[in-house]
């Protein structure tokens, strides 16, 4: 979506952040959701793993990828 000069990416954060080109990107903002404080009912949604380690993990792959 863009909004003027701006463009908006949804879905999955690793899955979009894979299909970039490489330093294509200025700035990065996010807000990762509490270990198991939230339900958003989507599949695979980060905050929602079985333990803190594996909660861990995966904002690890997360921001191996904004790297």
């Amino acid at each position: 979506m863009r909004i003027g000069d701006a463009t908006l990416l949804t879905g999955d954060c690793i899955e979009v952040m894979v299909s970039m080109a490489e330093k294509s990107i200025q700035t990065c903002i996010t807000s990762p959701p509490y270990f198991g404080l939230r339900d958003y009912n989507n599949d695979g949604q980060i905050g929602l793993e079985h333990t803190p380690d594996e909660y861990v993990a995966k904002l690890v792959k997360v921001f191996s990828e904004v790297r």
